[in-house]
């Protein structure tokens, strides 16, 4: 007959968190900082500019 093994293994003590990140041997380097960003809520024409101007008929609605 066939017997199922079970392996248990405790994990250890997950690492702390830190603002950094640490590259071995070139030093340390700073997280980004988080900051609020504008979303844009509204519609409205935009100009189309290049070479897709003629497909689109050189303007579009695009979010403002």
């Amino acid at each position: 007959m066939s017997v199922v093994k079970n392996v248990i293994n405790t994990p250890g003590p997950a690492p702390k968190a830190v603002e950094y990140a640490d590259i071995q041997g070139q030093g340390r380097i700073p997280y980004g900082k988080t900051a609020d960003v504008k979303v844009p809520t509204g519609m409205g024409r935009s100009t189309a500019r290049g070479m897709g101007a003629a497909v689109k008929g050189g303007s579009y609605i695009s979010c403002k």
